[in-house]
């Protein structure tokens, strides 16, 4: 348990960078890939709800403590990204690719919709089919392509620390 913390801890601050840093200069139709939202979306199918929530919980938290004008709604987000997906565990397999990409569209749609309504709509800004056309959908478009890599690079190395739980060794 302490390998797979001391891995989340990493990968969470990773994909931060990753997102912030990286991919803000790499934006494809002026927008950027939500990383964080895929690395929440990869651990909990493949890990269950719990891990899924945990995780959404602490990448929500940082979003808010470094973008968020108040503390929680982006953590709230995330949680609810996380439980949701991780009941999509029993449905997943490791070799079948399309259900997470699937998955990850669907997610990253509902995200910028909500992120939309909460922080643009309520207050006062009407141009949801501009927002639509400009952001979501080329965000959605981007973020599942880099979520197919953050996928292909997750799986082996989560599959090594449930190894290295199950025996002791890697």
């Amino acid at each position: 348990m302490l390998v797979r913390g001391l891995f989340y801890t990493i990968a969470i601050i990773i994909s931060f960078l990753l997102q912030t840093s990286v991919f803000s200069f790499l934006k494809l139709a002026g927008t950027a890939p939500n990383v964080m939202l895929a690395f929440v979306v990869c651990i909990a199918m493949i890990r269950g709800r719990k891990e899924g929530t945990v995780v959404g919980f602490f990448c929500g938290l940082l979003v808010d403590l470094f973008y968020g004008t108040t503390l929680g709604p982006y953590a709230l987000l995330y949680v609810a990204i996380g439980y949701v997906n991780g009941y999509f565990h029993k449905l997943y397999f490791q070799d079948d690719f399309m259900l997470p990409l699937a998955v990850l569209i669907g997610n990253s749609l509902i995200y910028d919709i909500l992120v939309y309504i909460f922080f643009f709509l309520l207050r006062g800004r009407f141009g949801f089919f501009y927002f639509l056309w400009s952001i979501i959908i080329p965000e959605a478009i981007y973020t599942a392509i880099v979520a197919f890599c953050v996928y292909v690079v997750l799986l082996p190395i989560l599959i090594r620390i449930e190894a290295y739980e199950e025996r002791g060794t890697i």
